[in-house]
């Protein structure tokens, strides 16, 4: 049993220090992620290594190409809008789930975070106003008790955080407004509001994205 779990965490390890390298941009397009070099990186042996790589494919983390290997995938503008459209699709439908089966407890962690977001942006402090903004996602849809919904939704944010945003006060102060009423709609219990508001924000999110990388906006 203790054989089991040390590769199982040895395997875990490696997939998401991986992950967190590719989202952290700390590999070039070009940069071929052989077993071998990834190894002696991250110390580890090449079957965890191997099965990371395989994990993260699948995710859409990495690409494979016959006689090449692997490489971080790049997101075209249709990868970019599916990602979205599945994003305001689902989440959409996890505010208003979170609506129906937010716990108190829960709730008030939604409350606490809004406000640390607020002080951090008021602090100057965006890096870790963005943090906040992410754990206000997170945590609607994990209070949406759909644990399916909840690992697609974790995955396709991830995808899109692979595009880095520095973010500007504009659209942290705008993103803060939006979760304001979004968590005013969820302590009314209104579940087609939630879902409403939710789909918005995640349209503003798509269009500031949209507007800085692909039409060279915001610079």
């Amino acid at each position: 049993m203790s054989i089991s779990n040390t590769k199982t965490s040895k395997k875990e390890l490696a997939y998401i220090q991986i992950k967190n390298s590719i989202m952290n941009n700390e590999f070039t397009s070009d940069t071929s992620l052989t077993e071998a070099f990834l190894c002696e990186r991250f110390g580890f042996s090449r079957t965890p290594v191997r099965e990371a790589l395989q994990r993260l494919a699948s995710e859409g983390f990495v690409s494979f190409y016959p006689d090449k290997g692997f490489f971080v995938a790049q997101l075209s503008l249709e990868d970019f809008l599916q990602i979205y459209e599945m994003r305001e699709a689902l989440e959409g439908m996890g505010a208003r789930l979170c609506t129906m089966r937010i716990t108190a407890a829960e709730l008030k962690n939604l409350s606490s975070l809004l406000d640390q977001c607020i002080d951090s942006y008021n602090k100057n402090d965006l890096v870790k106003a963005m943090e906040y903004d992410m754990e206000f996602h997170r945590l609607i849809i994990h209070a949406s008790k759909n644990s399916r919904m909840e690992a697609t939704i974790k995955n396709l944010i991830e995808l899109s955080n692979c595009i880095v945003v520095k973010a500007d006060r504009e659209i942290t102060s705008q993103s803060i407004e939006e979760h304001r009423v979004l968590l005013e709609a969820i302590q009314n219990s209104n579940e087609a509001l939630a879902e409403e508001l939710m789909r918005k924000h995640v349209v503003t999110s798509k269009k500031y994205h949209f507007n800085r990388y692909y039409m060279g906006e915001y610079n």
